[in-house]
């Protein structure tokens, strides 16, 4: 096929072509054989087959946090015994973005020589990308020809929501899960937090407060909150189109970043951790603990999105088809939603009346960075606060209120 330059020849060949005839001046023609010179040498070069060509792509990481950057590599090589020109373009997805660099090229390869191709690309959106495929074009020695050679197969790199620290959440449960070590046992021990300075019902000497006891004359011990491991069922509701519009995705970000530092904080702790993903985009994780399986439950929520079609089955409904397999009865549910769709609610009451220990993470969907300059953001985000106050407290029912960050 042609390329851009070939087109170009081949266009100024047909205008002067034109004009020629137009005039009627044939001595014109003359000044189409410097250009159909190349045209037809350009076309008598013999093919390339791929096994002549070496390609391999390295890319630097392959998890990052949105807004981080890496580098990716591409070398081409000459497995044939004479020179070569080829094109390279790597492809990438959207919203990935060149930093530094480009990711596209013309080398001129030597018999048996090696040149690579470096850039830099970043995310500021969560998700999984691809890297490539990377396409590998042979030009003629003017330039004028390309024929596609090799396809070389995409990379794929993940950019996982960005985790804020500090998020401490207490559970309360009645269900609980053995400890891990040596011996499996449900009793919680002494724990390592810190409550309080009482008298000890018993002269011992472990954990004694010596100050306390000089400053009381009684037997003063520090005692230690014990902690209590359970399994946690994350529930995510992205809804909310029908009250943001355009904002939805701006704060389905928000409830993401959130939904993944509650996880981080409760797998620190050493809770055993399942998410459940409802609205129109639906989703869930099986339950489990440690870094390996933050990683995966960040990793579905890096493709957590606001879809336009509405699913036909209720939010109940999807609860209580899998909330056994994702969370035992007895054990602690964690709603985090705007709580402005009836759905929300009505996973709340059938939660309850199935056993579990219900907590609520109501998230402000006036409170976000892109809408707190409108004139009716206070106002909204009142009105939303009183409407969760009514709504949302119950005897044995936690409720936590929340703004989005940024």
């Amino acid at each position: 096929m042609l390329s851009a330059k070939g087109w170009a020849t081949l266009v100024s060949t047909l205008v002067i072509l034109s004009l020629s005839i137009a005039v009627q001046k044939w001595n014109l023609l003359i000044f189409t054989l410097p250009l159909l010179y190349p045209l037809v040498l350009g076309r008598r070069q013999a093919p390339i087959s791929p096994g002549q060509v070496v390609v391999q792509r390295r890319v630097s990481r392959s998890r990052l946090i949105e807004g981080e950057e890496f580098s990716v590599e591409v070398t081409v090589g000459n497995a044939s015994q004479s020179t070569l020109i080829l094109g390279i373009k790597d492809e990438l997805a959207e919203p990935l973005r060149l930093v530094e660099g480009s990711n596209k090229g013309l080398v001129i390869l030597k018999p048996g020589e090696l040149k690579k191709l470096v850039y830099r690309v970043t995310s500021t959106k969560r998700g999984h990308y691809a890297v490539g495929p990377t396409r590998i074009e042979a030009y003629d020695p003017f330039l004028i020809w390309r024929e596609p050679v090799l396809t070389y197969e995409p990379d794929e790199v993940v950019f996982l929501p960005r985790v804020v620290k500090g998020y401490r959440m207490s559970l309360s449960a009645l269900y609980t899960i053995p400890r891990p070590g040596e011996i499996a046992s449900k009793s919680p021990g002494e724990g390592g937090d810190f409550l309080e300075v009482r008298e000890a019902q018993d002269k011992v000497l472990r954990r004694v407060n010596w100050k306390a006891t000089a400053k009381t004359q009684k037997w003063m011990v520090n005692v230690f909150e014990s902690g209590r491991l359970t399994n946690v069922l994350l529930v995510l509701d992205v809804s909310g189109k029908r009250l943001l519009g355009r904002e939805v995705e701006s704060y389905t970000d928000s409830l993401v970043r959130l939904a993944a530092s509650i996880a981080f904080s409760l797998l620190t702790a050493g809770h055993r951790v399942s998410l459940l993903v409802v609205g129109n985009y639906r989703d869930w994780v099986k339950p489990g603990s440690g870094k390996r399986h933050l990683l995966r439950l960040l990793s579905a929520l890096a493709d957590v999105k606001h879809l336009p079609t509405r699913q036909i089955i209720d939010y109940s409904e999807v609860f209580k088809r899998i909330s056994h397999v994702l969370s035992p009865v007895g054990s602690s549910v964690i709603v985090i939603s705007p709580f402005t769709e009836e759905e929300a609610l009505s996973i709340i009451s059938t939660a309850e009346k199935m056993g579990y220990s219900v907590t609520c993470v109501a998230v402000n969907p006036f409170a976000g960075p892109r809408l707190r300059h409108m004139r009716a953001s206070a106002l909204l985000s009142d009105v939303w606060m009183q409407g969760i106050l009514e709504t949302l407290p119950r005897r044995g029912r936690r409720v936590v209120v929340v703004e989005p960050h940024e």
